[in-house]
């Protein structure tokens, strides 16, 4: 009789376990976060929601993102969207939430008191013209940092350039001493960031013209001209490996002192922590060469609109923990980016994103341009500036022109 009172208490206990199981929200992840240390930070949500009663279904693609926009696409399209997508926050959400297929969690995010711990200016990035809210962000990323090998300039017996011209003298002296002046992964998302840095190198005031106002007199400055010209320089100082080469197996050359620099966001930071690689033996870190200027984003989460019973739920658990400070400063401790809650703790931010931290408090921080420039502009542009990259037949003269037309077309 105790043995049977025993086993139906532990078949209940089982079966008690299978339903909440079975009952957990369910709220499938669309992300590109799959490098190692990118990995580490996702995990950091994972756990999360996991541990609020949520249950994560990771789907993930490597990349910059464009195989994961195309799956979100779809999704959409096809009526089973994913619960949360992630994006570098600007004009997708509000795009995508003006064709009715995002939902606005805003009222939600209010009523849970996280709206007044971000800045206004990362809000505004996630908002529609009517003031929805289809995306908040997670983490603010520097795009400009410059990644550099320390053995490789002690061995030259250069220091890391403080601007591009700098950098293009110093690229012969690498060469000849056996090394890759530029360690590049030749695919548009990664080459638009090198260009963005050269553009930023001719000043704050011309970087703002251009992407920002997207003035006229911008566009036809001989500016723009001299930064396809750097560029083009640029262009031939990479290796033979690096046509459509991954951004953390480009680093990769950085790390084990084959190249001298990498221009990278400041998730690279917390890759190289995670190779092994000392942090001022092995590698350093800067702004990219210029003035002592970050370019500056956000990344987040937006919330297609599910027809699923349950599937704000988890939703609204997935919210929960992203907004939570802890897992902010956590996540933004293993991805090597900066909270987007004020009120998150920094204290163990990494040496490269407290530079980025001091950029911005010292207002020397400008927009990345996901966040100012419509989604198909920006793929034209990228697209472009990729074949500039690789069609080595095409001046710089030309080139700028053809830029300027485009940025042109959409205003």
């Amino acid at each position: 009789m105790i043995r049977t009172t025993i086993l139906s208490t532990l078949a209940g206990l089982l079966l008690s376990g299978s339903a909440m199981a079975q009952s957990a929200p369910k709220v499938e992840v669309l992300h590109w976060l799959t490098a190692g240390a990118e990995s580490a930070a996702i995990k950091v949500l994972a756990d999360d929601v996991n541990k609020r009663g949520g249950q994560w279904v990771d789907l993930s693609t490597p990349g910059g993102g464009s195989a994961a926009r195309t799956m979100l696409a779809t999704g959409l399209a096809g009526g089973t969207p994913p619960g949360v997508a992630f994006l570098a926050m600007g004009p997708e959400a509000a795009e995508l939430g003006a064709q009715g297929v995002m939902r606005d969690v805003g009222q939600y995010a209010k009523e849970k008191g996280y709206l007044a711990s971000v800045p206004d200016y990362a809000m505004a990035m996630g908002r529609g013209g009517d003031g929805a809210v289809y995306a908040l962000p997670v983490a603010f990323e520097t795009q400009n940092f410059m990644w550099y090998s320390k053995p490789i300039f002690q061995k030259v017996g250069i220091e890391p350039p403080k601007s591009w011209d700098e950098f293009l003298a110093q690229a012969d002296k690498i060469k000849q001493a056996g090394f890759i002046p530029l360690a590049v992964g030749e695919q548009g998302w990664q080459v638009i960031l090198i260009f963005n840095s050269v553009v930023l190198g001719e000043g704050v005031d011309y970087y703002d013209d251009l992407f920002v106002k997207r003035t006229a007199e911008a566009r036809q400055s001989d500016k723009l001209v001299k930064a396809f010209t750097t560029f083009r320089a640029l262009s031939t100082m990479s290796d033979d490996g690096a046509p459509n080469r991954l951004w953390n197996d480009t680093l990769n050359l950085v790390a084990n002192g084959r190249a001298a620099i990498q221009i990278m966001g400041s998730w690279a930071g917390a890759e190289l922590d995670k190779s092994g690689k000392v942090y001022g033996t092995d590698w350093g870190c800067a702004l990219s060469p210029g003035q002592p200027l970050a370019i500056v984003g956000a990344t987040g989460f937006e919330f297609p609109k599910l027809s699923a019973a349950g599937g704000e739920a988890g939703q609204n658990i997935f919210i929960d923990s992203m907004m939570d400070p802890a897992v902010q400063a956590a996540f933004s401790v293993q991805k090597g980016s900066i909270p987007a809650r004020t009120d998150a703790d920094t204290s163990s931010l990494s040496e490269c994103s407290k530079i980025a931290v001091g950029a911005i408090k010292d207002g020397k921080g400008v927009p990345y341009i996901a966040g100012v420039l419509p989604t198909e502009l920006r793929g034209q542009l990228q697209d472009f500036l990729a074949d500039f990259w690789a069609n080595k037949s095409v001046t710089p003269e030309d080139a700028a022109k053809a830029y300027a037309q485009l940025l042109d077309s959409e205003n």
